[in-house]
């Protein structure tokens, strides 16, 4: 028994998936929607699927999962929509660009039967996948210091559009935002300044994190920092002991014994598996087997919704720390 697929957006991220889908057997893929009838023609040829418009058109064709990949600010509808058909969704990051959405997923999910995940990818990335053992295992992070960059904020076409992206860290900050609360604990307060430096959206924005525990968090992030590696670094501090990453293929562990401790690398046969799309898939669709709890819950997603939102409303109150939003 098997899950019939479809996925609305042909862009980059729908490709992805796409690709990642393919190597499942458990899955058809039956259709591929957008607006752009070119793109969703083309994306569709790749699997075999038929090319459509929009969710209507993929529940026509009998799907029972959508992977929701269209641009930031039509995440919050699309979803709700497909919900209401009674599809299992599963939503590429940010769940929604404002609260009022957020919280009607929230409750849409809470209050229905259908498997809703959240693409946080990271969280199968073999770098972090090696923090999250090592917490598990007993490490505890007291503190921690986390950046993220892009090169440039010129891809997507829409990436400096605030009314489409609803903002620079709802496209990339956001899945740190994830890993913070996911290593660290829940966020509780939020204090950010902004700086317009390159483009028209904030894109030096620095934050000061309070976790579960009075844990501080510094984590800093820019989209003008030229392609040079690391782009994604994270350290969580324990007891004498540091805890590292570095994009998503290396870390280590290092304590007062072994301070030296040399850097663990991990190899992946390709991009969709290195950067966890292929796990993350993999997850959603046993969920809809009813094989598991989806791995990013609606919880986890409203929560970095909720971190965002307080975030840059501490930038327009001047760097004051703000709480983070309850359901």
């Amino acid at each position: 028994m098997g899950v019939r697929v479809g996925v609305l957006g042909a862009g980059t991220m729908g490709r992805r998936h796409l690709q990642a889908l393919r190597g499942d057997p458990r899955v058809e893929i039956v259709g591929v929607a957008d607006v752009a009838a070119e793109a969703a023609r083309t994306a569709a040829e790749t699997v075999g699927a038929r090319p459509c418009r929009s969710v209507a058109d993929l529940a026509d064709l009998g799907v029972q999962a959508v992977f929701v990949t269209l641009p930031n600010v039509y995440h919050g509808e699309a979803v709700l929509e497909a919900l209401d058909r009674g599809l299992h969704v599963f939503s590429e990051k940010p769940m929604a660009t404002t609260l009022e959405a957020g919280r009607q997923i929230l409750r849409r999910v809470r209050d229905g039967d259908r498997v809703y995940q959240m693409g946080f990818n990271r969280r199968w990335a073999p770098a972090y996948r090696f923090l999250r053992r090592h917490v598990d295992g007993g490490f505890t992070p007291y503190s921690a210091n986390v950046k993220i960059n892009d090169g440039d904020m010129l891809t997507p076409s829409w990436y400096t559009n605030v009314g489409i992206s609803g903002g620079f860290m709802y496209d990339t900050a956001v899945h740190l935002i994830d890993m913070v609360a996911w290593l660290v604990g829940p966020i509780e307060t939020v204090a950010a300044l902004g700086r317009k430096s390159c483009y028209p959206d904030y894109d030096d924005i620095g934050l000061l994190l309070r976790c579960r525990g009075d844990r501080p968090v510094a984590f800093s992030t820019c989209g003008h920092a030229s392609w040079a590696a690391p782009q994604e670094r994270v350290e969580l501090y324990g007891d004498h002991a540091l805890l590292a990453s570095e994009d998503l293929d290396r870390a280590r562990y290092t304590t007062r014994e072994q301070p030296q401790a040399e850097w663990q690398h991990f190899p992946s046969p390709d991009m969709v598996t290195l950067w966890g799309y292929v796990d993350e898939d993999r997850a959603f669709i046993d969920a809809c087997l009813g094989r598991g709890r989806p791995p990013v819950t609606v919880d986890d997603a409203f929560h970095s919704l909720a971190v965002l939102h307080a975030a840059y409303a501490s930038i327009a109150a001047g760097g004051a720390p703000l709480p983070v939003p309850a359901e």
